[in-house]
């Protein structure tokens, strides 16, 4: 399948947190005209449906003995949220340090409805020009403060190939989601759809790119799917 024959690829994409509360979510439509494609053929790392990248090898580890002391003395003394205070801060140390990781990514059936709350697809074969529903469960994301806020920034980028590794269509910042909120909420989610027109039958790999700006940090998925006539 030459480039050119993919006439039309459209992109929605949201950003949420759950369910603490705040939420926040952005949606884009990318132009009607396909993005120029990438120049060299990179070739894709064939996974599963729900297997992703391996995570990058992060810094030191973290010394979080202190406030696991903590935890203990107040548990021990019935002062629970005291305990639970003090393992959010140290998992929040943790957070910080850690490359940004995707801890899921599948097609699922139909848009989740919460973090963890979402219905797996049974199979990564489409029908030609049927949406590609996508959860991702992101850990690692930075926090930018403002004021009392914490606010994240999170930019998404798409690359299409065949599963020999020929780039057929990519898009760099196709949307940009942000949130915003009083807690360092660590239960992300992101939703994307995918739907691609004028594509052939065959095997094909999406790879998506996940840019954290709060937190300088960046990571990619593959996800392979096969598109029946």
């Amino acid at each position: 399948m030459h480039p050119t024959a993919l006439i039309r690829h459209a992109l929605t994409a949201c950003l949420l947190a759950w369910p603490l509360g705040v939420h926040g979510q952005a949606l884009a439509q990318a132009p009607a005209s396909p993005p120029a494609p990438a120049q060299q053929a990179v070739p894709p790392v064939q996974q599963a449906p729900d297997t992703v990248l391996p995570v990058p090898i992060g810094p030191a580890a973290v010394d979080i003995a202190a406030q696991l002391r903590r935890a203990q003395e107040a548990a021990s003394a019935g002062r629970s949220t005291e305990a639970l205070d003090a393992l959010d801060e140290a998992a929040v140390q943790v957070w910080e340090r850690m490359p940004l990781t995707i801890r899921r990514a599948t097609f699922v059936a139909e848009e989740p409805q919460g973090y963890g709350v979402f219905n797996p697809r049974d199979s990564s074969t489409f029908q030609a020009g049927q949406p590609l529903l996508v959860y991702v469960e992101l850990n690692g994301q930075g926090w930018r403060r403002s004021g009392d806020l914490f606010r994240t920034d999170i930019v998404l980028d798409f690359e299409l190939r065949t599963k020999e590794g020929q780039p057929l269509v990519a898009q760099q910042a196709f949307n940009t989601i942000a949130t915003a909120s009083r807690r360092r909420n660590r239960e992300f989610f992101i939703y994307v759809t995918y739907s691609f027109s004028g594509v052939e039958p065959g095997d094909y790999v999406v790879r998506t790119t996940v840019r954290d700006r709060a937190g300088n940090k960046q990571t990619s998925f593959d996800l392979s799917f096969t598109v029946k006539s």
